[in-house]
C-alpha cells in the first residue's frame, strides 16, 4: 500500500475509538472510510465497499490528516433558529387560538406571516409558520374546495338509481 501518511498504530486505534463513540451518520461514514484505509485497504476498494466512489475516501482520508475528526462535522448549515423568543411565539400562539383575523374567516399561515411582520417587524416563511404552530400543539387544517352547490341528498340518489340499473 502506498500511502502519503505516516499510519501508526496510534492513529489506528484512535480512528477505531472515534468510529465506536460517533452518533452523526455523515461523520461515521467518513470515518469508517479513513478507519478501512489506514487498514490496508485500496481506496477504489473502499468507495466500492461504502457505495461511493475512490474520490470520497481520498478527500476523507486528506481531511481527516489535516483536520482530525473535526474536519468532518456537517457544514450544509444545519438547524437556523427561529428569529422569534418563546415569549413572541406564545403570545402568537394566544392571539391565534383568543382572536379572528378581520378580514378573513380564519386564520392561515399567509396571515400569521403577516401579523409577526407587523408585530414584531421579521420576516418568516409559511413553513416556518407551520412548524411553530406544531411546535405550540396548535393544530391547523388546511381547506378544501368544496364545491357549495353540491347536495348530499341528491349524490345518495344518485347512487341508489346507479345500483338499481
Amino acid at each position: 500500500m502506498r500511502s502519503r501518511y505516516e499510519i501508526t498504530k496510534e492513529i489506528k486505534t484512535r480512528v477505531k475509538k472515534q468510529l465506536a463513540q460517533e452518533k452523526s451518520v455523515v461523520v461515521k461514514e467518513r470515518l469508517l472510510a479513513v478507519h478501512m484505509y489506514i487498514n490496508g485497504m485500496r481506496q477504489e476498494d473502499v468507495g466500492k465497499s461504502l457505495g461511493r466512489n475512490r474520490g470520497f475516501v481520498g478527500r476523507a482520508v486528506k481531511k481527516y490528516f489535516a483536520e482530525g475528526k473535526e474536519g468532518f462535522k456537517e457544514q450544509r448549515g444545519g438547524d437556523r433558529r427561529s428569529q422569534l423568543s418563546q415569549k413572541q411565539k406564545k403570545e402568537i400562539g394566544y392571539i391565534i387560538n383568543h382572536s379572528c383575523p378581520i378580514n378573513a374567516k380564519g386564520w392561515d399561515g399567509k396571515i400569521i406571516v403577516d401579523l409577526i411582520e407587523y408585530k414584531y417587524g421579521i420576516k418568516v416563511s409559511r413553513e416556518s409558520v407551520y412548524y411553530m404552530l406544531k411546535q405550540l400543539n396548535i393544530s391547523y387544517k388546511k381547506a378544501k374546495k368544496v364545491d357549495p352547490k353540491k347536495s348530499e341528498v341528491k349524490i345518495k340518489e344518485w347512487k341508489i338509481n346507479i345500483k338499481k340499473t
